[in-house]
């Protein structure tokens, strides 16, 4: 367990890496945060077969407050994503491979240049589902401000207010139901 758990963190600091390099900023941009592990974790999820899937949910609606999910999910499937439209469409499992999400401190880091999405988890009438995510988030100290590179006054104005992940942790856990954004929200600037 170990083993996987190093190489999700090799992974996700490639990932950190070319999403800076992406955005035009220094290559450690965003990994030089994360080299304590204080805040980032792994989480197993098993979904027992529910004889009335369509009146239950496996995980309610959200989107994760950490800065990047690696997520490996079983051939059963079940995640599904909050459409622009307001509709959900359903993540197709894909053998051998990982889905990466943007988290909310990642949206508040490039002033939603990359966005986090909106998921829920649906269950299954016959099978067992099971998914494992890897939740990466930076040290309790980490300052999420947004660049001055990412921001244009006229047309990407600074769109949230600087925080810590740790004043962030607090946020959400003084929320008594996390939906959509919620805990993000608190730092949106206001237009």
């Amino acid at each position: 367990m170990i083993g996987y758990l190093n190489a999700l963190d090799n992974l996700g600091m490639t990932i950190f890496e070319m999403l800076a390099q992406g955005l035009g900023l220094p290559d450690d941009y965003f990994k030089k945060h994360f080299e304590e592990k204080e805040a980032t974790m792994i989480r197993v999820n098993r979904y027992p077969p529910c004889p009335l899937p369509e009146k239950c949910l496996g995980l309610g609606s959200h989107s994760d407050p950490h800065t990047l999910t690696i997520l490996l999910q079983d051939d059963v499937g079940g995640l599904q994503v909050l459409m622009t439209d307001n509709k959900w469409i359903g993540i197709r499992p894909v053998q051998n491979s990982f889905i990466i999400n943007i988290g909310d401190t990642l949206e508040a880091w490039t002033n939603g240049r990359l966005r986090s999405v909106v998921h829920r988890a649906v269950v299954n009438k016959e099978k067992n589902r099971l998914s494992a995510a890897y939740f990466m988030s930076p040290s309790n100290s980490a300052l999420i401000e947004c660049p001055p590179e990412l921001m244009d006054p006229k047309t990407n104005p600074k769109k949230y207010q600087p925080f810590t992940w740790g004043d962030f942790k607090k946020e959400l856990l003084v929320q008594k139901r996390v939906v959509g954004k919620t805990a993000l929200e608190r730092y949106l600037i206001s237009k």
